[in-house]
């Protein structure tokens, strides 16, 4: 997986983890925001595989 692509999900995971820490406002629902955001670390893990099968086959 090349350097750049690697950065980008790790910058997107701090991003998810800011936005869970600055959004304590009380009228945010907390446990909808958790929600959301593993829904969206789910995505970014799901792409992380995605990335590595596909330098696998190129690999092969």
């Amino acid at each position: 997986m090349s350097k750049t692509n690697l950065d980008l999900h790790l910058t997107a995971r701090g991003y998810l983890i800011d936005c869970l820490i600055t959004n304590t406002h009380p009228s945010i629902d907390q446990n909808e925001l958790r929600e959301v955001l593993l829904y969206l670390n789910n995505l970014i893990t799901f792409d992380e595989i995605n990335l590595r099968k596909e330098e696998i086959m190129l690999d092969e």
